[in-house]
């Protein structure tokens, strides 16, 4: 059962004029109006985005890195050493089911009395449950933040300017997923970095209460102004985001990838799971399966030899007409000369670079090659 979500920015997006998706049973702004302008911020200024379909879950304890190591294919614990993850370091993961599924993706942020696990909004009741049927004698204290924490983003090559005249820190320094502490308009806010959309793409945590303070001083310091041109700042919807993450070839849970899907299918293997780390709930069949080198389908890239756009769910098939997969996302992007470009699961005969597939797009089967990701590198 979905918990409904209260977006305390919600009435500032509406006054703003935004048109509002439904992202599960989340709104979400789709586009303030102007979805070109706001991809071009992405790739050009900056975009700012409103984040209430990504929640958080917050850990504290003295055993809580050892615990999560045990449930989380990636790693946060080193048994070796008795020492984990420092204040400020990340990783990204995936939660297992018994079956060796993917229940969820997580960010795994460490901050130095509590760790804070970030995924979709929609997921944290039930990984908070789950958490607790594991837990036995550890000391964990494990907190749903909904209606808490609130997150927003920065994407774009401006963002690092924005965020040191904002908050004084020089926020460059911070790896995939490193976070750190700041002051942001007198709010106490966190940092982390994760270039999701194939820019410098930073993500800041700030108490519900305060986040509209954030959101209007970020809008009336960067973003106002009559040309276009000297704005450094747009707040910007999910069709813009989506594109660029897509142009990136960045899968999403829930969109790209769900709880019928293995690790190995998802191309995220050398990012979310620690081969060396031994054994975590699902570790078996993943370990099984990459000692056999066995998937019998994995996510690639997909470029349209035109531009009629194929939809999520759009049938694969090979050049004899055997359908070998699907399409999860997909999006024209303008820096490709308006390519059209998917995301997708095909057999695993079929996922080599350069091999040519039919896709069903705007009425009839056409060509496709099968590319590695990205699409777009990001400087």
């Amino acid at each position: 059962m979905s918990e409904t979500i209260d977006n305390p920015l919600r009435e500032l997006h509406e006054r703003a004029g935004a048109e509002f998706q439904d992202y599960g049973s989340i709104p979400i702004v789709s586009t303030f109006g102007q979805p070109q302008a706001e991809y071009a911020a992405i790739h050009k200024v900056c975009g700012l985005m409103d984040l209430p379909h990504r929640g958080l879950l917050k850990l504290t304890g003295a055993d809580r890195l050892a615990f999560l190591n045990n449930l989380l294919t990636n790693q946060t614990w080193d048994k070796g050493t008795k020492s984990g993850l420092s204040a400020g370091q990340g990783v990204y993961g995936f939660f297992l089911n018994g079956k060796g599924r993917i229940e969820t993706d997580v960010n795994v942020l460490n901050r130095e009395e509590s760790t804070f696990l970030e995924m979709e909004a929609r997921k944290v009741e039930s990984m908070a449950a789950m958490l607790e049927k594991y837990l036995f004698a550890e000391r964990v204290k494990i907190e749903p933040q909904s209606g808490k924490l609130h997150q927003l983003s920065l994407h774009g090559p401006l963002t690092v300017e924005i965020l040191k005249e904002s908050t004084g820190r020089d926020v460059d320094q911070l790896p995939q997923l490193g976070s750190m502490s700041a002051e942001a308009f007198d709010q106490e806010i966190t940092i982390y970095r994760d270039d999701r959309a194939g820019v410098p793409g930073f993500y800041l945590n700030a108490a519900t209460s305060a986040v509209s303070a954030v959101w209007d001083q970020l809008i009336e310091r960067f973003a106002q102004g009559e040309e276009l041109g000297k704005r450094r700042l747009r707040p910007v919807g999910w069709a813009a985001f989506n594109a660029a993450r897509i142009e990136a070839g960045r899968p999403m849970y829930g969109i790209d990838f769900d709880d019928s899907v293995l690790p190995a299918e998802t191309g995220l293997m050398k990012k979310a799971v620690s081969l060396t780390k031994g054994c975590y709930l699902g570790q078996e069949i993943v370990a099984r399966m990459h000692a056999r080198g066995q998937f019998s389908r994995q996510l690639v890239g997909l470029r349209m030899d035109g531009d009629a756009l194929p939809i999520e769910g759009a049938p694969i098939h090979d050049e004899g007409e055997n359908m070998i997969g699907g399409v999860t996302s997909s999006t024209v992007s303008p820096v490709l000369s308006n390519a059209a470009i998917a995301l997708g699961y095909v057999k695993r005969p079929f996922v080599a670079d350069g091999t040519t597939v039919c896709i069903a797009a705007e009425g009839q089967m056409r060509p496709a090659k099968v590319v590695g990701l990205p699409f777009v590198h990001g400087d």
